[in-house]
């Protein structure tokens, strides 16, 4: 509040007018800067001097905030756009340099590989620079949001630094240009150097996050001012996992799809790579065989008819066996709630079978005073059939039975009919008909309080007319 005076004092000082957005966020933690101006105006209760205030600083301006907001979101759009664009010119460089390793077209010290890798070099540099500035931009956004003059206050030193450098650790990874080999063991305890381009291509596809980076700053939950002050006034951050949360609810479906199809296509080629470079087997080194496998481990299944014959492709496994039980539980839930029947289904549902018990009952009741009529024709004119007898007191018994469980069922049906909306709306209705019937009361307590007035003058001007009548 103090801060919208301070402002409006200061444009009529400059004789300049100022329209403020009502979209800009309405959380604004200042640090301080007027606090001895404050404390003044409220202990003197005086209008403060305005020439106290000092000069204004830039942020003070609500136009000039909101058009730098603007900006900055912008430039991270674009600098977002960007990392994406050389991540993914990395990763398609990396395929194509492992593919034609792999059909023997090339070898790691032939000129081509190492021409590739450098240019793999080159969009990781360009990339960690990119993420550099998102991160810069990310701080400037920061400042204009609180209104804070130094960057130093913007920044948590040990968070913001660390999640800054495994980042960049891990837009670093990429196959060096050259041959570097290590000794390995496989699981059969066979030693062979391999090189370590296998494991490094591998890790290079964790630059997969920057799609979750590119959906938030393309999202409208974050471009949106008026989200962002709901956000910010009821303490939720507008992040990677809200927007993962809103597609869950607005497309779950589709979500699960390209999760499973990402899932099932990297593990399929990490599998792959994994056995051509430390297993050379042929079985194992077509991509369509990788695929079955991963499949079985995804779906928790497998067979045994393959399995990976190293310990990367045994991590790859165990890995992707982890992704699908997550993503086999998303399933179910998605499932589940799309089953769900909707309050509407649940009334014509319910409805409809309380019809049809109802039904039921009256048939069961007719069948139990039809039988009794026969029993008792059958007492009435002495017939001794034991087993005609024995046969219509079973299905009088069965027609018994069949009306109980029919009023049983019903009375269940009604009690799982009732939700949380049905329990509001009569604690509503209830509450309706409290304050129609105290307001009924008010008025009855009012008109007999006029009665009573009444009365008190009629009884005062009846002892006038009496006392008139005996003085006469």
């Amino acid at each position: 509040m103090y801060k919208c005076v301070e402002q409006v004092l200061v444009n009529k000082m400059s004789g300049s007018t100022v329209v403020e957005d009502p979209g800009i966020p309405l959380v604004d933690r200042r640090n301080g800067k007027y606090n001895k101006y404050v404390q003044d105006d409220s202990q003197n209760g005086s209008h403060a001097d305005l020439s106290a205030l000092g000069p204004p600083g830039k942020f003070d301006n609500i136009s000039y905030r909101l058009s730098r907001r603007k900006l900055l979101i912008k430039r991270r759009r674009i600098c977002v756009n960007v990392e994406c664009t050389l991540a993914l010119i990395g990763l398609i460089i990396m395929l194509v340099e492992n593919e034609l390793i792999f059909a023997h077209k090339i070898t790691k010290s032939d000129a081509v590989s190492i021409f590739l890798k450098s240019g793999i070099s080159v969009s990781t540099l360009l990339l960690l620079m990119a993420v550099i500035g998102y991160h810069v931009i990310g701080i400037q956004l920061h400042m204009t949001d609180n209104s804070l003059e130094d960057w130093r206050l913007a920044v948590n030193f040990p968070a913001t630094f660390l999640k800054i450098l495994m980042e960049l650790m891990i837009c670093a990874i990429h196959p060096i240009p050259g041959n570097i080999t290590t000794h390995v063991t496989d699981p059969k305890s066979e030693g062979h150097d391999v090189s370590i381009d296998a494991i490094l291509s591998i890790l290079m596809l964790m630059r997969f996050y920057l799609v979750g980076k590119f959906l938030v700053v393309h999202s409208r939950l974050l471009t949106n001012t008026a989200t962002q002050s709901l956000g910010a006034l009821n303490k939720v951050k507008i992040n990677t996992v809200f927007i993962f949360k809103a597609l869950m609810v607005t497309m779950p479906g589709t979500i699960l799809i390209f999760i499973m199809l990402g899932i099932l296509l990297s593990s399929s080629w990490a599998m792959r790579t994994c056995e051509i470079y430390y297993h050379p087997d042929p079985e194992h080194s077509t991509f369509f065989n990788c695929m079955w496998m991963i499949a079985i481990t995804f779906l928790t299944v497998g067979y045994g008819d393959i399995y990976p014959n190293s310990y990367c492709g045994r991590f790859v496994a165990v890995s992707t066996g982890l992704m699908g039980v997550g993503t086999t539980a998303l399933l179910v839930a998605v499932l589940a709630q799309k089953l769900e029947q909707s309050r509407a289904e649940k009334y014509v549902h319910n409805f409809v079978y309380r019809a049809q018990l109802d039904k039921e009952r009256k048939h069961a009741a007719s069948d139990v005073i039809k039988y009794v009529i026969q029993l008792w024709r059958m007492k009435k004119h002495s017939e001794v059939s034991d087993r005609k007898r024995i046969r219509l007191h079973g299905k009088l018994l069965q027609a018994i039975s069949n009306m109980r469980e029919a009023k049983n069922e019903k009375s269940s049906i009604g009690e799982s009919a009732i939700g949380v909306i049905e329990i509001s709306k009569s604690v509503n209705d209830v509450y309706d008909i409290v304050e129609k019937m105290e307001d009924t009361n008010k008025e009855l307590k009012d008109q007999v309080n006029n009665m009573e007035s009444k009365l008190s003058d009629m009884s005062t001007k009846m002892d006038a007319l009496y006392t008139a009548m005996m003085r006469k």
